[in-house]
């Protein structure tokens, strides 16, 4: 099945003449799949499970925990399509290689909960009442912010000389 997307993708950025931007492309599209994951499960959250940590934790930042399970599903699956789909594969073990993407994500995760007590909590900088429109903002500088950090951080390869 990757072959065969990978195929496609070569076939449909050869005739568009983006052969060049392959890598981008491919992230963008696995990030708005990533990002779909991730909504579909906050969604649900927030929406059919009830807060959690009391009046303090939902005054700080009311929806913690649907950003933390959907932050985790997208993870999981982000990891797999960047690795199959997006970058070149890599001599680095999948389990090392796995850690270093589940930190640099544990920084946006960070980022996405900072961003929520300041667009949703009480704290908010912005007067932003429907958490989506403040998902929708962070959303977007949570994928600038997870190319820069696959792309130089976790799926490098390293120079013959080990550095």
């Amino acid at each position: 099945m990757v072959k065969l997307i990978h195929k496609i993708a070569d076939a449909v950025l050869a005739f568009l003449h983006l052969s060049k931007f392959k890598e981008q492309i491919m992230y963008l599209g696995v990030g708005v799949l990533t990002t779909v994951v991730d909504w579909i499960v906050y969604t649900v959250f927030v929406l059919f499970v009830p807060s959690v940590g009391g009046d303090f934790l939902k005054a700080i930042s009311p929806n913690i925990l649907s950003y933390t399970i959907a932050w985790f599903s997208a993870v999981i699956f982000s990891y797999f399509a960047s690795r199959a789909l997006v970058f070149k594969p890599t001599d680095e073990k999948i389990s090392t290689q796995f850690m270093k993407f589940f930190g640099s994500r544990a920084l946006t995760l960070a980022l996405s909960i900072v961003g929520d007590i300041l667009l949703s909590g009480n704290y908010r900088l912005i007067d932003i009442e429907n958490p989506f429109i403040a998902k929708l903002i962070i959303s977007v500088a949570i994928i600038i912010i997870n190319y820069i950090t696959s792309k130089w951080l976790v799926f490098t390869k390293k120079s013959p000389n080990g550095k």
